[in-house]
Formats: structure tokens, C-alpha cells, sequence
């Protein structure tokens, strides 16, 4: 190659990063949850019960999608002083007009609204959301964001290091004294909204101390040098945000009769205000990973969140239960649960089916692990995608995709949060999550769990012949298939190819 050449590659490589180049030191206000008022509402039976326990937690399972949309909007309704929501992506359908309108109506009631994306998979647009960042008591920060100066592609191509690592905490927190955490992005097909697939959630609302545990995280992350404002991408014309906020009031039309009335409406929500549900009161505590983690090599980054669960799990003395819709243990990961089946630790990992998951190319990672797994005694559930149509009869009845993020140690620690038990959520983005303590939640959830793995997974088996056997048994129908169960050629062929490349500690 002539100099002129290589010197003309250069500056052309040297225009790439340029063009990737974000305002990450873009002024911008610090600001802190325990700047505005305590305001306490979440009900008068809650409040005196968290009264007589001043060290302890309520907490509520929100396992529907609809129920979890409405407990956001009622939550977002009663506020009084402040909303910080973060989320790993916001789309703008349904489920994220009806949430935006809601944000801003109360940002016109005064509330301050804070509100954290990750900048990937958001597929709103940047006007869009400056529709809501427009308000004086709204503002918009992107973690870690991605140039606007070119193709998202030429990001990932020229600046993989830093753009490859992602925000991948979810939460809510309203008044700093209520809050709901877990495993719902902000979309529809997180709330049972126009989908073509159910997907099976968790969240769980939370009042009392904890919430404010869980504030504090969000402040840590909203005022890291990787949060940067909106205004400092997008400057939207007025004509344009009127137009985008008659759309978006317009889908909220849409949805006023629909989705608003049947989530706020809820009658789960209902019987919780009335009394007929049952809140429950223990210790718990937050955990999460650091902004920093996204800063350094991964090699380097501290892993908060993974080594709690882990260490949580490792004192099992009984049982693990591990609800995770992506599994991708590697080697250590598989040694550890071996290890802990070895020692009589009964351990059962739930995780989606091929047929079942929405990321065919993660399973390759999983499905190499299994026949070891089972061989030391740990038993594996895959979510049958059928389950629906199995338990109704109706043909019409959309798959199943699990996105549940649980796990349940002796029947008592709960742990809820974001983090899939694969290296992209150990090693590569930030996490958040909870433990929480207590019998009796835990043994009801136990009970919950192990009528839901009847219903909804099969059993994965070693056969005589060295091979796999997938059972399924509710007590009404028995089958037996020894392929994966249900999985379309295409999966079949990208998690095949996916195991032949060196990709594991990517997904």
C-alpha cells in the first residue's frame, strides 16, 4: 500500500469515529429524588401496616401484563412530588402513548418527571420523545447513547466497545415511597397489548423503605456522565411536536375505551385497594450493578448484581429455583450448578423453549450445557410456546415467550429483578434487582411456581440411548417428543449455526 494510501485509510477510519462521536460532557444539571418531599399514599391499610413495621417492605406480584400496565398508570396518577422511571426501551405504541400522555399530565400537575432510556432498542424516535422532554417538568436522559451523526450500524462498527454495553435496569419509583421493579419494558407486548405473543412477566410493586433504596439507585445512574440529555440531540420545531402529540393522543383516544379502562380498572387492582389480596411484608434489599461496569473492559467491570444471586444461591441448603428466559451458563456457570446438585441441593432451572423464545440464536448456548446438567441431577424446564392452546383449546391463542427474571433459594429468598443469567447480563450491561426475605411469601410463590411448570413447561429427561426426551404431563395429557419440541426449521437452523461460531460470551 502507497503512503497516500494508507494515509487516506486512515483519515477516512479517523471520519468514522468522528462521526460517532457523542456529548457526553454536555452541561447538565445534577438533581437527587431526596430533593422533593417523602409523599406517602399507596393506601390507608398498607400505610398502617408499614407503620407497625418501620424496617420492613409491602410488596404486591404483579404476574398479568394488564395489571402491571394499570399499576403503573394509578402510580403515575397519585403522584404528588416526583416520577423517575428507567427503562431499557420505550416503543411508541399503545402501551407507550397511553404512558407518555399519563407522564405528562401529571408533569402538568407540577410533578417532576425524570425519565432514564437506554438508547439501543428504543425504537421511538428522538422527536417523539422530545414531544414529553418539551415540558418544563419533564426531562429525558439516553444512557450511554449512540451518535445521531450516522447509521446506528456504523456505531456498533466503529465504536463496538462502548456501544455493545447497555442499560439494562428497569424500575420505577414514585413520591420515593412506592415503586414497581422486574422485568417489563415499556411496550405492548409487555401488557397483553395487540401481540401476536404472550409474553409471561414479572413485576412487583413495592412500598416502604426499600422504595427509596431503589430511588437512590435511579440517582446514581441519572446523574453519571454516561446520562446524557435528550436537548442535546434533538431540537424539535414546535409544528413538529404538535403533530407528534396529536398522534400520540390519538393512539391514547384509541386506547381510552380498550387498554386505559381495562388497566385501571383492573380487578386485581381492585380487590388489592379493597383489601381482598394479600400484601406482603418483609426485609429485602436492592442490588445493582454501576454505571462504571460499562466504562472499563468487560474483563474489568465489577458484577454487583450476578455475584449477590450467586452468592445468595451458593448458601442454598434445600432447593434453587431459577426462572430465566435466557440461559447461557458457559462452563463456569454449568460447574456451578453441577456443584450444587452434586452437594443435594435440589436445583431447577425454567428457561424458554426453542420454539418458545424470541432469540433462537441465544439457545445454542443453552442447549450445549444440558445433557451435563442433567446428568449431575439438575432438572431443566422448557416453556412449551403452545401452552395457551394446550390449557384453552382455542387454536387462535398466541404463543407463549417467557421473560420472566426470578429465582427462589430454599423456599424463602426471592430474588426479582432485570438480569437473564447469561454473559450479556452478568458480564456486558448493568443490571438491577431485589432480594427479598421471607417465608411466606416464598412458599406461596413455590406453590405458584410449581402449578405453573405443570401447566406451562416441559420436563426435560436424559434417555437410555444418551439422548433428550421432552415430557409433558398436566395431569389431563402425557407426551413425549425427542427433538425440540415445537421449533419452526428456522430456529432450528440459527441456533445451530450460532453454536458453530464463537459467540457465546456475546449473548
Amino acid at each position: 500500500m502507497h503512503i497516500g494510501q494508507a494515509l487516506g485509510s486512515l483519515l477516512a477510519c479517523w471520519a468514522c469515529i468522528g462521526c460517532t462521536q457523542v456529548p457526553l460532557d454536555t452541561p447538565r444539571a445534577n438533581s437527587l429524588s431526596t430533593d422533593l418531599p417523602v409523599s406517602r399514599h399507596v393506601g390507608s391499610q398498607i400505610e398502617r401496616d408499614l407503620a407497625a413495621r418501620p424496617t420492613q417492605s409491602a410488596f404486591v406480584p404483579l404476574p398479568d401484563g394488564n395489571d402491571a400496565l394499570g399499576a403503573r398508570l394509578q402510580m403515575i396518577e397519585s403522584a404528588r412530588h416526583s416520577i423517575d422511571m428507567q427503562y431499557f426501551l420505550l416503543k411508541p405504541d399503545l402501551a407507550g402513548a397511553v404512558i407518555s400522555i399519563a407522564l405528562l399530565e401529571a408533569a402538568e400537575r407540577g410533578v417532576r418527571v425524570r425519565f432514564l432510556l437506554d438508547d439501543v432498542f428504543t425504537t421511538a424516535s428522538d422527536a417523539e420523545i422530545a414531544w414529553l422532554d418539551a415540558h418544563p417538568n419533564v426531562e429525558v436522559r439516553l444512557m450511554n447513547p449512540l451518535s445521531r451523526k450516522s447509521l446506528k450500524a456504523w456505531n456498533f462498527l466503529v465504536d463496538f466497545g462502548r456501544v455493545n454495553r447497555r442499560m439494562h435496569n428497569k424500575s420505577m419509583t414514585v413520591d420515593r415511597s412506592t415503586g414497581i421493579i422486574g422485568g417489563r419494558n415499556l411496550a405492548d407486548e409487555y401488557y397483553r397489548v395487540n401481540t401476536s405473543a404472550e409474553f409471561a412477566d414479572f413485576d412487583m410493586f413495592v412500598a416502604g423503605p426499600v422504595a427509596q433504596d431503589i430511588a437512590d439507585q435511579f440517582d446514581v445512574y441519572w446523574n453519571d456522565r454516561l446520562s446524557v440529555p435528550l436537548s442535546a440531540f434533538v431540537a424539535v420545531e414546535r409544528q413538529t411536536l404538535a403533530e407528534i402529540g396529536d398522534t400520540l393522543e390519538a393512539r391514547e383516544a384509541e386506547a381510552l375505551t380498550g387498554l386505559y379502562k381495562r388497566a385501571v380498572d383492573s380487578p386485581y387492582l381492585a380487590d388489592l385497594r379493597a383489601g381482598k389480596h394479600k400484601t406482603y411484608y418483609a426485609d429485602a434489599r436492592v442490588s445493582y450493578d454501576m454505571p462504571g461496569k460499562l466504562k472499563v473492559p468487560v474483563a474489568d467491570g465489577d458484577r454487583i448484581l450476578a455475584q449477590d444471586l450467586l452468592t445468595t444461591m451458593a448458601g442454598a441448603e434445600q432447593e434453587v429455583l431459577l426462572i430465566t428466559p435466557y440461559f447461557v451458563p458457559e462452563n463456569w456457570g454449568a460447574r456451578f450448578f453441577t456443584d450444587l446438585a452434586k452437594r443435594g441441593v435440589r436445583v431447577r432451572i425454567v428457561t424458554n423453549s426453542l420454539a418458545s423464545t424470541n432469540h433462537a440464536y441465544v439457545h445454542a448456548g443453552y442447549k450445549r450445557h444440558r445433557k451435563t446438567l442433567l446428568a449431575s441431577g439438575v432438572e431443566l424446564h422448557e416453556v412449551r410456546a403452545d401452552a395457551i392452546v394446550v390449557a384453552t383449546g382455542d387454536e387462535s391463542a398466541p404463543n407463549v415467550t417467557m421473560h420472566t427474571k426470578l429465582a427462589l433459594v430454599d423456599g424463602q429468598k426471592l430474588f426479582v429483578g432485570s438480569l437473564n443469567f447469561d454473559p450479556r447480563s452478568i458480564k456486558i450491561n448493568t443490571e438491577f434487582g431485589m432480594f427479598i426475605d421471607d417465608p411466606i411469601l416464598g412458599a406461596e410463590f413455590r406453590e405458584a411456581l410449581n402449578q405453573s411448570l405443570t401447566r406451562l413447561t416441559f420436563a426435560v429427561r436424559p434417555t437410555t440411548a444418551g439422548n433428550l426426551a421432552w415430557v409433558f404431563d398436566d395431569g389431563n395429557r402425557r407426551e413425549i417428543y425427542f427433538d425440540d419440541p415445537g421449533a419452526n426449521a428456522w430456529n432450528t437452523f440459527v441456533a445451530g449455526l450460532t453454536g458453530l461460531l464463537p459467540v457465546e460470551g456475546q449473548l
